[in-house]
């Protein structure tokens, strides 16, 4: 399922969120395997693609076999079914393109004709990775770019993935990593992974939201939970990202205990106004944590906001929360 951007319905009115990062990636000459996380404002391939030097991109949409990525990925792409590819204008075989749209969370095969640095720009959604079972799945994963964890620390959780039957792509083919313990993931890279029987693991800390469009905050409050569904500890951190020029002001919400009128209340502890960032308690595995946000009304009073939440870990995984506020109230008739 594609999710295209966030939308807030405020009195009819449909609003496009402004909750937006930019993804930096690293580009070789050749083949490169990527995953773009971000939503492109225009996913139009020649928009995406303007000004690059890319002639070909591709992504897969049908179940992938051995047979996807066991060999040269320029000399088989248009081989294989079930995969969109995007020319440049400047080849002579642009005509033959298949690939329309470039979407956020999703794997793309790139050829480029030199090395660069892409930025993309683009509206942030909750990941959310759907795996085709007893096959192998062309993915990535939000890492930290600096370092990133194993692919044994990330997989380690997850009995379809135990075997360890993963492709990188290296100098233009296919290898399979060899030792698990020692590679590390890069950020921005896709791969082949298989999964052995059904699977719903999106990593070693799972983040759920009310709504799958991230953390929605109206009149009343909402909550993120974490999950270490890792085998091992994993110390999360919570950092408030501006992307906008009117990001969302949060509270924290807390329990309080002992009043003789009230002896259970609900206590909101305000958060700093722009950027900030808190270390939460370790989770050992299995462990789960839920995190009680609300809005706090805002001088001047907007009827939207919208901001990030990072939320990254002691190992080097990422996962990026849309968080929006609505006030219908404000709403301009």
């Amino acid at each position: 399922m594609l999710r295209l951007a966030i939308f807030a319905v405020v009195s009819g009115a449909i609003h496009l969120c402004a909750s937006t990062r930019e993804q930096v990636i690293s580009i070789q000459k050749g083949w490169n395997a990527v995953y773009l996380e971000v939503h492109p404002e225009n996913p139009e391939p020649a928009i995406v693609f303007g000004g690059t030097p890319v002639e070909i991109a591709a992504t897969f949409y049908a179940p992938a076999t051995v047979a996807q990525f066991a060999s040269n990925p320029g000399a088989d792409l248009l081989r294989q079914a079930g995969w969109g590819v995007w020319y440049s204008e400047d080849r002579v075989d642009s005509f033959l393109s298949s690939l329309n749209a470039v979407y956020g969370q999703r794997a793309y095969l790139i050829f480029s004709k030199k090395d660069f640095v892409w930025k993309v720009t683009g509206t942030v959604l909750p990941i959310e990775v759907l795996w085709k079972p007893d096959s192998f799945n062309f993915v990535g994963f939000a890492v930290n770019a600096r370092s990133g964890p194993t692919f044994a620390q990330f997989f380690a959780g997850s009995k379809a993935h135990k075997a360890g039957r993963i492709y990188r792509l290296v100098s233009g083919s296919w290898k399979p990593v060899a030792d698990p313990l020692a590679e590390n993931m890069r950020s921005g890279e896709a791969f082949w992974v298989y999964c052995d029987g059904s699977s719903n693991f999106q990593g070693p800390l799972r983040v759920e939201t009310s709504t799958l469009r991230g953390l929605v905050l109206g009149s009343e409050g909402g909550s993120i939970n974490l999950r270490n569904d890792a085998d091992y500890p994993v110390k999360p951190t919570l950092e408030h990202v501006i992307s906008g020029p009117d990001p969302v002001l949060l509270s924290i919400l807390i329990k309080g205990l002992g009043d003789q009128v009230l002896p259970i209340r609900t206590v909101s502890a305000p958060l700093p106004d722009g950027a900030w960032t808190q270390a939460l308690p370790p989770l050992e595995a299995g462990e789960a944590l839920q995190v009680p946000f609300e809005a706090r009304v805002s001088d001047p009073p907007k009827a939207f906001r919208s901001s990030i939440l990072k939320i990254s870990t002691d190992i080097g995984t990422e996962i990026y929360i849309p968080v929006v506020n609505t006030r219908p109230e404000l709403e301009e008739k």
